[in-house]
């Protein structure tokens, strides 16, 4: 995790003025200031935003201590990879290393303390996104402000299940190719909303899941088949059938036995290979007939009809002739 992120290099500086700049503009204002004067920052700052996350690597090179401004419109989750931070919440003081994640609620008022070895992961969250994901997600209003509580072990128990995602969605941020799809990010995205709610403990109530008929996940099954080369989500299909998409995700688990999404690509890879059995391969291509039935990432196209099919999507097509 040293090098997450490395072909996203925001700021690499041992200015104080512009480092306070820099990380202010990618996360909010603040007041900076080394811990130790006969230090100096080497400082090093990574990050690659999505349309409601945002993920970063940051190292100020120094111990310091820093006092934000509240940050109003996004939650701040955070993991030290080296070293160790220090927060300030509500006049409670809160230490934590590599073994631990902290969040910052957007209203708060803190601050915060850098070891000089510190070298952290941070996840920049949407405020209005998590709002909005949680009230479809759950069928429910908030009640109250979302709060969540400072910290959270990730060496043990459903933390270690956060800690494995968060592993993995950096890594697809820093190297992989789910990026590249909006449709695939907005899949990403919610799940680490909906991990980030079952998970850290907040002050919202969970509602238990609706029960499900089969009747409904029939409907929900029209609905994929009639919009299947539309870009769905699992909101779209829990919206069409009036569920949440909490109750959607465990009725497909229970019924189905794949995930929502899951479904919809064993679907639109079944149209895929219907169609390249059908088609004249000197009037069509592979790429014309993913593209038709759905699939924008032509390259994972190509490696889940492989391991479904067993021979790569072109072959089916000239076996056509």
């Amino acid at each position: 995790m040293q090098r997450i992120l490395h072909r996203y290099a925001q700021l690499q500086s041992t200015d104080l003025d512009q480092v306070q700049s820099h990380v202010a503009a990618v996360l909010c204002p603040h007041d900076l200031q080394l811990y130790r004067r006969d230090q100096a920052l080497n400082t090093e700052l990574y990050y690659r935003p999505s349309p409601r996350l945002g993920f970063g690597r940051l190292r100020y090179g120094a111990a310091v201590h820093i006092r934000p401004q509240p940050l109003e419109n996004f939650y701040l989750l955070q993991i030290p990879i080296d070293g160790h931070e220090q927060i300030q919440v509500n006049n409670q003081r809160f230490n934590y290393d590599v073994t631990m994640a902290s969040m910052l609620n957007p209203d708060q008022e803190f601050e915060m303390q850098h070891s000089d070895q510190a070298n952290k992961l941070f996840v920049r969250i949407c405020r209005s996104s998590l709002e909005q994901f949680f009230q479809q997600h759950y069928q429910r209003p908030l009640h109250g402000a979302l709060l969540f509580s400072p910290l959270q072990r990730l060496q043990q128990g459903a933390g270690q299940s956060l800690w494995h995602l968060l592993q993995w969605q950096f890594s697809e941020a820093s190297e992989g190719v789910l990026f590249d799809s909006p449709q695939a990010i907005q899949r990403l995205e919610d799940t680490f909303f909906a991990t980030l709610f079952e998970i850290w403990p907040h002050n919202q109530q969970l509602a238990p899941n609706l029960r499900v008929t089969p009747h409904v996940i029939k409907q929900a099954k029209d609905y994929i088949q009639q919009q299947l080369t539309a870009p769905l989500t699992v909101s779209l299909i829990a919206a069409a059938v009036g569920i949440s998409t909490r109750s959607l995700y465990a009725s497909f688990k229970q019924f189905v036995g794949l995930s929502p999404m899951q479904y919809v690509k064993q679907q639109r890879l079944e149209q895929a290979h219907q169609q390249l059995l059908d088609a004249d391969p000197q009037q069509h291509t592979v790429t014309q007939i993913a593209l038709l039935a759905g699939f924008t990432h032509l390259g994972q196209f190509a490696v889940d009809y492989q391991r479904q099919y067993g021979v790569r999507p072109s072959v089916t097509l000239q076996k056509s002739e």
